[in-house]
C-alpha cells in the first residue's frame, strides 16, 4: 500500500514536532552558554543573544573552572577499557554459550539475567571494602571492574543469540580447512556477529559514560573521578558563582555522547534487537 502525498507530508511534520519538542531543552542549553551572565538571568528569557560570548567554556576547561579536560579523559579511558573488556569477554563466552552444550547451561543463563539485578546500593559496602583490600580505591581500575560487572552478563547473553544465528556449516568447513577453534571464532565467527559485538560494545561505554554513583563512592581525586562527578562537586562549591559555565560543562559532555550515537543509532538498535530476538 503506497502512501499519498498528504499521509507522508502529516506524518514528517508530526516527527519533526516531536523531534523539536525533544530536542528543545538542549537547544535552549547550548544557546544560554554563549549569553552573558546579565542576559541568562533577565526576567524575559530570551532566545536572541545580545552580547556573544565563550568565557563559559574558557571557565569549563580552565583550571580555574571544572578542568574538564582531564575530567573527560578519565571517562573516556574508563569507558573505552569498559567497551573492550566487555566486546572481548562476551565475544568468547557467547560463543561458548551458543556452540557448546554441557550441563547446567540453563542455570548460567539465569545467573546472568539475575546479576542485572544485584547493582546499585546493594553492592556498595562490598565493592568499596574489596576495592580498599586490593589497594585500587580511588583508581581508574575498579570503575572498570565494576562497570564490567552490570555490562558483561547483558553482553554474554546478546552475543550468544548471534552466534547461535551463524550456521554451523561455516565453522565446519573451516575446520575441514585446518583452521582451529581460535582461529574460526576471530576469522568466521565474529566477522559474522560484528553487529552485536559493536552493539554490546557501545552499549557498555554509554553505561560507564553515564555512571555517577559508582564513581562518586569509589574515586575522590582527578586522577581517577570521571566527569559526571566532577559536575555535581561544582554544582555543590563553586557552581552557584557560575552558572554559565556549568550550563557549558554539560554540553561539553553530552556532545561526545550525542555525536557517537548520531554515527551508530541504526547499528546499535538492530544489533540489540537482533539479539535479543536470536537468542
Amino acid at each position: 500500500m503506497r502512501e499519498t502525498l498528504s499521509f507522508r507530508t502529516f506524518k514528517y511534520a508530526s516527527l519533526a514536532i516531536l523531534m523539536l519538542f525533544t530536542l528543545f531543552p538542549f537547544l535552549w542549553l547550548v544557546d544560554t552558554t554563549f549569553k552573558s551572565t546579565e542576559e541568562m538571568f533577565a526576567s524575559i528569557p530570551t532566545w536572541l543573544i545580545s552580547n556573544f560570548t565563550f568565557e563559559h567554556y574558557v571557565w569549563a576547561t580552565g583550571e580555574q573552572g571544572m578542568n574538564i579536560g582531564k575530567l573527560l579523559s578519565n571517562s573516556i579511558i574508563v569507558c573505552a577499557l569498559t567497551a573492550l573488556c566487555t566486546g572481548l569477554i562476551a565475544c568468547v563466552s557467547g560463543y561458548g554459550l551458543a556452540r557448546f552444550k554441557v550441563p547446567g547451561i540453563g542455570l548460567v543463563i539465569v545467573l546472568f539475567v539475575l546479576a542485572q539485578m544485584i547493582q546499585g546500593p546493594l553492592i556498595m559496602i562490598p565493592w568499596y571494602k574489596l576495592a580498599s583490600a586490593f589497594s585500587i580505591l580511588n583508581t581508574k581500575t575498579v570503575l572498570v571492574l565494576i562497570y564490567n560487572t552490570m555490562t558483561i552478563p547483558v553482553a554474554v547473553w546478546i552475543m550468544s543469540g548471534f552466534f547461535k544465528s551463524v550456521p554451523k556449516e561455516l565453522e565446519e568447513a573451516a575446520y575441514m580447512d585446518g583452521s582451529g577453534k581460535l582461529k574460526t571464532l576471530f576469522k568466521i565467527m565474529v566477522p559474522m556477529a560484528l553487529p552485536g559485538l559493536v552493539s554490546v560494545s557501545l552499549y557498555s561505554f554509554i553505561l560507564g559514560w553515564n555512571d555517577y554513583q559508582y564513581s562518586l563512592i569509589l574515586t575522590n581525586s582527578l586522577a581517577a573521578k570521571t566527569v559526571q562527578v566532577g559536575i555535581a562537586e561544582v554544582m555543590e562549591s563553586m557552581g552557584a558563582a557560575n552558572w554559565g559555565g556549568i550550563l557549558a560543562s554539560g554540553v561539553i559532555v553530552i556532545l561526545p555522547i550525542i555525536l557517537i550515537f548520531s554515527l551508530i543509532q541504526k547499528l546499535l538498535i538492530e544489533g540489540l534487537t537482533a539479539g535479543g530476538i536470536k537468542g
